[in-house]
């Protein structure tokens, strides 16, 4: 199902000034409000979906992409095999799926599965009684940027024992994959094994960042290549690509380099990588280049762009 768009959510124009925006969200968020609509889903929907709305439209660098590329400017191109979840994020908040017959389960920790794992590891916590089974084991491996993006296979001990671990493609730091059976061994009149979850940290990378399945990154040109148009070699994931910027860019202007961002679904498809060209005023110059500039401020009359 596609998205509604954000500013219809709102109710205001797309020329909505950022105090329009507040107050528009103040008065739907107390209207639609979980404590003043107990028990009705469809006011809960609609508190998440002005939320959600307000997120983007209240962060100038995220509505600047959302007004340029909709909904996949800002993670929410929706295709989401995975399961629902925070806009931008192809995993959800948890969930499983079968990778090549192994079973990976994705948890970004605040409870949940890492809690029955310290209470199988510490003997404490409650809950309904499990069937006897060996301690659940936790363990962590380290990804470059570009592995976490692709996928990689590392390999562990545990036990003593070598381990492989397929690390799908895609996934984003303080994930885990569990492995079923790989971890404490099943106690005396025991019925099986624990498990082992390998906990993901992902290095920072120098250029880049990411937001789900977007990939996000700066360049700088100088004011003489915005005003003229050039073409930059960009640092991707893929390799360097080739950009076009037109005449005229301003700094600050976002640009969408289809295909070059994370995977984010079982066949491959993958986010975008949004360039933010910034353009660069020069501090030092030359006497020539400030006659040269002088002149051209001259030969305008609405002020130095025209």
């Amino acid at each position: 199902m596609s998205k509604r768009d954000y500013y219809e959510i709102l109710g205001v124009s797309k020329t909505a000034s950022d105090d329009e925006i507040k107050k528009a969200y103040r008065k739907l968020a107390v209207k639609y409000h979980p404590d003043k609509n107990p028990g009705n889903k469809e006011a809960e929907e609609k508190f998440k979906e002005i939320n959600e709305a307000h997120d983007v439209l209240s962060d100038k660098q995220k509505r600047a992409r959302y007004d340029q590329f909709g909904h996949a400017g800002v993670g929410g191109a929706g295709g989401n095999p995975f399961g629902g979840g925070a806009a931008g994020n192809p995993f959800g908040q948890g969930g499983a799926f079968n990778f090549n017959g192994q079973t990976f389960n994705f948890d970004f920790g605040g409870g949940g599965a890492f809690d029955d794992i310290l209470g199988s590891i510490f003997g404490f916590g409650g809950g309904a009684r499990r069937p006897r089974r060996g301690a659940d084991y936790q363990t962590t491996v380290t990804l470059t940027f570009e592995e976490a993006v692709f996928g990689t296979t590392k390999t562990i001990s545990a036990e003593g024992k070598d381990i492989k671990v397929k690390i799908p493609a895609g996934i984003d730091d303080g994930m885990s994959v569990r492995l079923k059976g790989k971890g404490g061994p099943a106690p005396e009149g025991g019925t099986e094994p624990g498990d082992l979850y390998v906990r993901v940290r992902v290095k920072p990378h120098k250029q880049l960042t990411r937001e789900g399945a977007i990939i996000l990154s700066e360049q700088r040109i100088n004011m003489v290549d915005a005003a003229l148009g050039c073409e930059i070699e960009v640092p991707t994931v893929d390799g360097t690509v080739t950009m076009k910027v037109p005449a005229g860019t301003q700094s600050g202007t976002p640009f969408k380099l289809s295909g070059h961002g994370v995977p984010f679904r079982s066949d491959g498809d993958r986010g975008p990588h949004i360039v933010t060209v910034i353009v660069e005023t020069p501090k030092n110059l030359s006497r020539k280049q400030k006659e040269l500039l002088e002149e051209f401020r001259k030969t305008k009359k609405r002020g130095f762009w025209g």
